[in-house]
């Protein structure tokens, strides 16, 4: 399992891009965490355009609309947190409201304010190295994020 804390700059667009991409690809914008080669998913912390998600194919997933999930990718499935660290999007970094902590939520259907905190998964045993990628399918001066806490605990 593990844990992270991070923050948005901009125009960060969670599984945009995801529909037509692989594991091996940019598959979100945020942290893909997976293991082994080839690599095999183990969780996503995805982050979102803003919290009004005023730009569907930019926003979390909602638990009340089927097609929001379109966009995440099969080998996803339901191992991820998506937030957003924005209202409104801004071109700065939004300190006041960090990632993946279920805070300052707008709507109570969206990923955000129901899945955050610590993740579990359960994976079969192994020597396979863990991989973090930071990544985003834009300019680092159009959308990035930052992380100021990530633990992994293996047990």
């Amino acid at each position: 399992g593990g844990y992270a804390r991070g923050y948005v700059y901009y125009t960060m667009d969670a599984f945009w891009q995801s529909p037509m991409s692989t594991i091996n690809d940019p598959y979100v914008d945020g942290l893909s965490i997976t293991h082994g080669n080839p690599r095999k998913h183990i969780w996503t912390l995805a982050v979102s355009l803003n919290e009004l998600n005023q730009y569907l194919k930019a926003r979390c997933p909602r638990d009340t609309d089927p097609f929001d999930f379109t966009r995440v990718p099969d080998f996803v499935g339901n191992n991820f947190y998506c937030e957003a660290g924005f209202n409104r999007t801004e071109a700065r970094i939004a300190w006041e409201d960090p990632l993946w902590d279920g805070q300052q939520c707008v709507s109570s259907t969206a990923q955000s304010c129901t899945r955050y905190g610590w993740f579990h998964r359960q994976i079969e045993p192994s020597q396979e190295d863990i991989e973090v990628r930071w990544c985003a399918d834009q300019i680092r001066g159009d959308e990035d994020f930052y992380t100021d806490l990530l633990e992994i605990w293996v047990l």
